[in-house]
């Protein structure tokens, strides 16, 4: 009987979850024309930015050839940007084009703008949330290079009932929530259409890098391929001088690594397959290769 009724009662949750969810996607959500992106190839490599990704651009350069390439964040203030040369950039936090946010993120979104309008001289589809659009900051930085193709996608998160879940994630009019970019580029390349997509530089290793000071001011160390030796512990900002507590960390690791068993899911009714080829990777969700073995029949 008690089975029962925890059943009944996480299924209500559930149903109430949709309902809100339908409400948002009413609110916020907007038509996008993803469906206009053509693709030849059936898989993808998504580099993170993680520290390991150095190790394995130098190790297993041959992986990447005749897959396309997704880069992510503030990868095109690299040199390995116009080396590699991306099909895809996609980025989602919102830090990059709010204007009510702490100077040096406005800092860091000019320096990355400015480096995608000056580096980018091959196509680039540019994928940007659709909240976006309606800021002009990061637009007029790009806009007169032509190489780069703006395409918006939906970040509305969407929770509750698997079955409805899916199907309005084959409308395109949210996802799971985005607390990580790895979370919008795996739907976005599910929308594109690939069968295979492959991790990289997936490290999620934060929580070794959480501390709390004499103040109770919670800290992470947030390390990139790009900066891992400069890297410093910082307080993990919300808005303009609003640092968020241990526990709101916490969550939102929690949320982010909760919605990949949901991304697995929603891949596998589309019959897609997510590889994490990260060594190390914390996320427990997607199926692990070894590039060291996935190689061997090849040579």
């Amino acid at each position: 009987m008690i089975k029962i009724l925890l059943y009944i009662q996480n299924y209500i949750a559930l149903f109430f979850q949709i309902l809100a969810s339908l409400v948002k996607i009413l609110l916020i959500s907007k038509k996008t024309k993803l469906d206009t992106i053509k693709t030849n190839s059936k898989e993808v490599v998504i580099l993170g930015n993680g520290p390991s990704l150095t190790s394995m651009l130098n190790t297993y350069p041959e992986f990447l050839t005749n897959k396309d390439l997704v880069c992510v964040n503030h990868f095109p203030t690299t040199e390995e940007y116009q080396r590699l040369k991306p099909k895809y950039f996609i980025a989602s936090a919102e830090d990059l084009f709010l204007e009510d946010i702490d100077d040096r993120f406005i800092n860091q979104s000019i320096k990355l703008f400015k480096n995608i309008n000056d580096k980018t001289d091959w196509p680039l589809i540019f994928l940007f949330p659709a909240k976006a659009k309606k800021y002009k900051r990061w637009q007029n930085q790009i806009i007169d290079n032509k190489n780069i193709s703006v395409y918006y996608y939906n970040t509305t998160p969407i929770d509750g009932l698997s079955w409805i879940r899916n199907a309005l994630f084959n409308l395109k009019l949210g996802m799971v929530r985005p607390h990580n970019i790895m979370i919008p580029s795996i739907f976005t390349m599910i929308w594109l259409g690939y069968k295979k997509i492959y991790i990289w530089g997936a490290d999620h290793s934060w929580l070794k890098d959480i501390s709390v000071t004499e103040n109770n001011e919670a800290l992470i160390n947030q390390k990139h391929f790009y900066d891992e030796n400069e890297s410093k512990s910082l307080p993990l900002v919300w808005k303009k001088n609003q640092h968020r507590r241990l526990h709101e960390i916490l969550y939102k690791f929690m949320t982010a690594f909760k919605g990949y068993f949901a991304a697995e899911e929603y891949a596998e009714s589309k019959q897609v397959d997510i590889l994490n080829c990260t060594k190390g990777s914390f996320i427990d969700a997607f199926k692990r290769i070894n590039l060291d073995q996935y190689e061997k029949p090849n040579v």
